[in-house]
């Protein structure tokens, strides 16, 4: 019984990847950490601080 309720969480989170995939709610997803990724990179290396017009 307990092999039976993994084997259905397991189907219910791959129908739910699969449903976010078809749906390009990743595509957004993926967007936004490589944008935060890109402004994390930015600021340790300063290039933001020196390309603000204060």
């Amino acid at each position: 019984m307990k092999a039976v309720v993994i084997l259905v969480i397991l189907a219910g989170l791959a129908f739910g990847g699969k449903w976010l995939y078809d749906n390009h709610y990743l595509d957004s997803f993926m967007e936004s950490v490589q944008n935060t990724t890109q402004r994390t990179a930015d600021f340790a290396t300063d290039k933001a601080v020196k390309e603000a017009n204060y």
